[in-house]
């Protein structure tokens, strides 16, 4: 799959008092950037369209390991590059990028697991998600 950008703006309310980025925001852009991500994909589907019915599925974050490597401060202009690394039959694992220009800001693996939204259990990728990921 290629890689997906999601572009945003480091903004007074995601800094600390010195204009430096706050930790947990680097988590708010990844999320917005594989919603996004998702919603270029499968254009037919929002995520809570993917949850409705027998076959419902809830994609859940399983873990997280992200590196920080350079401070983000108030107006940068951020990237988030977002590309599938692995796809299982229960879960896949997301790598993402948080860049400024060429800075490396933050480095990010989520794995992401589906589950029914019926039963709350373990469910397999619907087909039509693995697919794309191809």
């Amino acid at each position: 799959m290629k890689e997906f950008i999601f572009r945003d703006r480091v903004y007074f309310s995601d800094t600390d008092a010195e204009g430096i980025v706050y930790h947990a925001r680097y988590l708010d852009w990844a999320e917005h950037a594989r919603t996004e991500m998702l919603r270029e994909m499968i254009p037919d589907y929002s995520q809570t369209e993917l949850s409705k019915g027998e076959d419902g599925v809830f994609m859940v974050v399983r873990s997280i390991n992200i590196e920080f490597r350079n401070p983000g401060f108030l107006d940068d202009i951020i990237e988030v590059h977002t590309s599938v690394k692995e796809m299982q039959h229960f879960s896949c694992t997301v790598h993402q990028r948080i860049m400024r220009g060429s800075d490396l800001l933050a480095e990010l693996d989520i794995k992401i697991a589906f589950i029914s939204s019926v039963t709350r259990r373990p469910h397999q990728i619907p087909s039509f998600i693995s697919q794309l990921a191809e």
